[in-house]
């Protein structure tokens, strides 16, 4: 039966696959992980099952091993696997754990199995291995020789003796010779092995033995004792697993540290306990021969560290070195968050020590040092974060340092506290540097109780740097130093400025602190939106927004003012973006904002307003000029109003005759202007009609009156006898002009003449007669054009009389 073949050899490798998987199971999983099963399904899985797949992939058929042979194969390729397995996990990052080596050998099981799969296929049904526990049993005991040769043989029933002639006969028709299946297996039974050959492999096997088991007891008796030492790490249950991997500010962390001595001698271990490379533990352990150690030994981090800490223990024998006997360790998780210090000593302010002098205003509190001449410290007016003082230290020396060297300034003060707590030291500095040269060899630095907290270079042009430093303050005296230190390289002047030092509560640490323990200091920028020049609504609603590349803005507040010069604040700390404001009538408003970030950074106080505009709700009342009025051939119209015009039309007419319309230009829309010539005619009605912003429509009339005998200019001069100085000239056109008309003064010298301003249809000048002009009668002469670019000239005269 082809196909039942078929299933028997597939199953027996989906039978050592489920193996596997049980053995996955009964290793990791719990509860099965701790039942009796555990150990013997475990070494199925090591010592039978990887090789047994591999095999059934190496050889697929069923005649080129014996099964037997099979079994011994599988033991002994299951130990290499799971060998070579183990030590290239134990390479991996995973480590050599259990999880990763059963499941490393139930993959490699399921991979060969796969491959057993295709390899069987590949040959015919009769050829194909499976897996018969008789057969096997059969191998084991069959040494290829009949064990009961006298037995009878079962002989055939009536129907096969019936079968058996007719097959006979056929075959004697042909001439051929024919052998019944009794007779074949009667031949195809192998004779006995000779007695001399049993003997002799009896013999074999038992020398063998004894040879074996000779050496193993001369590899025992000679061998020496291994020495070792063990160090390890246990979680909280005692068990190497649940190991912590998050650290917080202020709160111990512990783990048990083991050793046990496997040296044969008493030795005296030191073990360091150690953070990112740095000791801050150090034990001395002396332990006799087979003598335990272990011990919960508790870290604790106090500052600030991004990414993650490497927990560290490394022990040496009898004094430490450069490189640990064993080494162990930890990588740690750093959360920099403080919400759970919500004790008062971290979130009240007058709990903490305070920092003599920390606005540098006064000369007391610090105290300078310094190993160099070249820099000196002292307080600095006007160099401050507002302009008030700062503590300048001030490096003179330009040139290199010499290997080795190291040349520095420091200001500083000592610090009492009551207790162990910790705070937040804020401080502002910034240097005078704004190129990378001798970048490398100056540096910024403070340091608390010799221990560096912050530093960074000179090299850049940052400007003000707020510092916002986590710092641990032990109970007694803190030394707080703050420094320029320079190094070997190239050195250049420079100055560095300190200011507002002072300690904070945790809770007021800015949640914007970068990884260099730097606040933002650049303020955001904000504005009122703009708004029209006038409104005829009193309320209206105001907009502004603001900008702030990093943190973010938290509010603003908005000022207002009648006059753009006193203000009042209309909307203190607001997060919105736009408010209704109501004024009064006939009123300007001026307005104008200011951002915070969420950084604490303010925006300055806008010098100008940021926006007005004016409310103006009544009937607007419109002004309109003629000038010149009378007037001998053209006039100008001048329309002006309180709010900007849409449009302004004049309609000039005499009696009885239609009107004629005149529109109006301007720039500015409140003042409109329009020249209007007179064809005949000596007296006219003018109605100006006026269209606003918010479509009132609002006229008003005068007239415009003709005198064709008036001269075309009017000369006033002022004095009429002069000796030397300026000679004010007024000069009144009775025509419209097409642009201010010249004037000139005859003379035997030449005679400047300035023009000074138009008011009320009348153009103003002045001249400079000189000591050098002749005595007697001068002529003032104007000349200008009218709106038709006809020419229109006046003159008159005035008397130089010098003085004798």
């Amino acid at each position: 039966m082809p196909h039942l073949k078929k299933c028997v050899f597939v199953d027996d490798l989906l039978a050592v696959t489920l193996l596997s998987c049980l053995g996955a199971a009964f290793v990791l999983v719990p509860p099965f992980n701790e039942t009796f099963l555990r150990i013997p399904i475990a070494l199925s899985l090591f010592f039978f099952v990887p090789g047994y797949a591999f095999i059934s992939a190496l050889f697929p058929g069923n005649k080129e091993i014996s099964g037997i042979e099979r079994f011994t194969l599988s033991v002994g390729f299951s130990l290499i696997l799971t060998v070579f397995d183990g030590f290239l996990i134990s390479l991996l990052p995973w480590g050599y754990r259990p999880a990763p080596i059963v499941v490393s050998i139930l993959g490699i099981t399921t991979f060969f199995s796969i491959l057993a799969l295709f390899t069987r296929k590949l040959r015919d049904e009769s050829e194909q291995f499976s897996f018969s526990l008789k057969e096997f049993i059969r191998s084991i005991r069959s040494d290829e020789v009949d064990e009961n040769p006298d037995e009878p043989e079962e002989m055939p029933d009536e129907g096969e003796n019936r079968r058996f002639h007719r097959a006979r006969s056929k075959v004697k028709a042909k001439g051929l010779k024919y052998q019944s299946g009794t007779e074949a297996r009667t031949e195809t039974r192998k004779r006995p092995l000779p007695p001399e050959i049993e003997k002799a492999l009896v013999i074999a096997l038992i020398g063998s033995i004894i040879i074996s088991s000779a050496m193993l007891a001369y590899a025992k008796m000679t061998r020496e004792k291994e020495t070792f030492t063990m160090l390890y790490l246990l979680g909280p249950d005692g068990k190497a697993e649940g190991y912590p991997n998050e650290s917080l500010i202020n709160v111990p962390i512990s783990v048990t540290v083991g050793i046990e001595n496997h040296e044969l001698q008493n030795v005296n271990y030191i073990l360091q306990m150690k953070t990112d490379g740095e000791v801050i533990k150090e034990l001395n352990i002396p332990l006799e021969n087979g003598g335990i150690w272990q011990e919960d030994l508790t870290y604790t981090r106090h500052k600030l560290k991004s990414d993650r800490s490497k927990l560290e223990f490394a022990l040496f024998k009898e004094e430490p070195g450069y490189f640990p006997y064993r080494s162990v360790h930890l990588y740690i998780e750093n959360n920099n968050t403080f919400s759970h210090l919500d004790d008062e000593k971290y979130t009240n302010a007058s709990a903490l020590p305070k920092i003599a002098n920390g606005g540098m205003e006064s000369s007391t509190g610090w105290s300078f040092t310094s190993n160099t001449e070249s820099i000196t410290g002292s307080y600095a007016n006007g160099s401050g974060v507002n302009s008030s003082f700062a503590y300048e230290i001030s490096n003179s020396y330009n040139g290199s340092l010499s290997d080795f060297t190291v040349e520095f300034g420091e200001v500083y003060q000592n610090i009492e506290c009551e207790e162990d707590t910790m705070a937040v030291l804020s401080a502002y500095v910034k240097d005078s540097f704004n190129s990378s040269q001798g970048a490398d060899a100056q540096l910024k630095y403070v340091t608390l109780n010799g221990e560096t907290i912050w530093s960074d270079g000179t090299s850049g042009d940052e400007g003000w740097q707020h510092l916002e430093v986590p710092i641990a303050l032990q109970a007694g005296e803190n030394n707080l130093t703050l420094g320029l230190k320079q190094s070997t390289g190239e050195i250049t002047p420079v100055e560095v400025f300190w200011d507002s030092v002072s300690l904070k509560p945790l809770s007021d640490l800015s949640s914007y602190v970068s990884d260099s323990n730097t606040v933002e200091t650049v303020p955001p920028t904000s504005s009122v939106l703009e708004l029209p020049a006038y409104t005829d609504n009193k309320t209206f609603t105001v907009f502004w927004n603001g900008t702030d590349d990093v943190s973010g803005i938290a509010y603003y507040s908005i000022d207002s003012s009648t006059n753009g010069i006193n203000w009042a604040t209309w909307i203190s700390k607001t997060a919105d973006n736009s408010s209704t404001f109501t004024g009064e009538h006939n009123q300007t408003y001026y307005f104008r904002s200011k951002a915070v970030d969420r950084a604490g950074n303010e925006e300055p106080e806008h010098p100008v307003p940021d926006t007005q505009t004016e409310i103006y709700t009544g009937v607007p009342k419109v002004t309109l000029d003629i000038s010149p009025n009378p007037c001998k051939t053209a006039t100008t119209l001048t329309v002006t109003y309180p709010v900007p015009l849409q449009a302004v039309v004049c309609l000039v007419a005499q009696d009885g005759f239609e009107p004629e319309s005149n529109e109006l230009t301007s720039s500015d829309g409140v003042n409109w202007t329009a020249n209007y010539i007179i064809r005949n005619g000596d007296h006219f009605y003018v109605e100006a009609v006026c269209t606003d912003i918010f479509g009132n429509t609002v006229s008003t009339l005068d007239e415009i009156m003709v005198d064709t005998s008036i001269p075309d200019f009017e000369i006033e001069i002022s004095p009429k006898v002069i000796d030397k100085g300026d000679l004010k000239i007024k000069v009144t056109p009775s025509t419209a002009l097409k642009a201010k008309p010249s004037v000139s003064v005859s003379a035997n010298e030449k005679v400047n003449v300035t023009y000074v301003s138009y008011s009320d249809g009348a153009y103003f000048y002045e001249a400079r007669i000189k000591s050098e002009i002749n005595e007697g009668d001068h002529k003032v002469s104007v000349t200008g054009y009218d709106p038709e670019s006809e020419k229109v000239e006046g003159n008159t005269t005035f008397v130089v009389d010098h003085p004798d």
